[in-house]
């Protein structure tokens, strides 16, 4: 039988594409969590949003799934030396790798980056002249490359700040 949180989950009542569905079952997710119901629609519309909930209750997604749909749906397909139209910052290397790699878990079409100190600058700076779609770094890193004239935020459409309050 189906729970509420179910139900009021359920895909169907989403903007989200059949590709990403599959994607999220792929995962075994096989319905919106109550910080993915509440944010969807908000995030979707571009709408500034201030979320928080426990540890594992899906807040990644909550910005994802609406931000992938949304480029998706909205992408003039790839084009080298594109701009990142969506940057994710996250306080610690660790965070950004795990965000990046949710993010990859759902994409289809998109390129989706990760930069963080620690590594070397030419392998991004490779990614920066190929195209990026989503870019999820550290703020050191990516300030490197603001700083350097290598990144052009011009473009953007959506920044997330996760786990801002270990930022500031």
């Amino acid at each position: 039988m189906e729970t509420p949180e179910q139900r009021e989950g359920a895909f169907s009542n989403f903007r989200i594409s059949p590709v990403t569905i599959n994607k999220l079952k792929a995962r075994g997710v096989s319905y919106l969590f109550d910080i993915q119901v509440k944010t969807f629609d908000s995030v979707y519309d571009g709408e500034d949003v201030i979320a928080q909930a426990r540890t594992g209750t899906g807040k990644t997604f909550s910005f994802a799934i609406p931000l992938v749909e949304k480029l998706q749906r909205d992408s003039a397909g790839p084009a080298r030396g594109r701009a990142p139209k969506v940057l994710v910052l996250t306080p610690t290397r660790e965070l950004a790798i795990q965000v990046a790699k949710d993010f990859k878990d759902i994409i289809k079409k998109l390129s989706i980056v990760c930069f963080y100190g620690g590594t070397s600058y030419m392998p991004q700076i490779d990614a920066i002249r190929n195209g990026i779609d989503i870019l999820v770094g550290t703020p050191g890193r990516i300030k490197d490359h603001l700083q350097n004239n290598k990144l052009d935020l011009s473009k953007l459409k959506h920044v997330v700040l996760d786990e801002v309050d270990q930022m500031l």
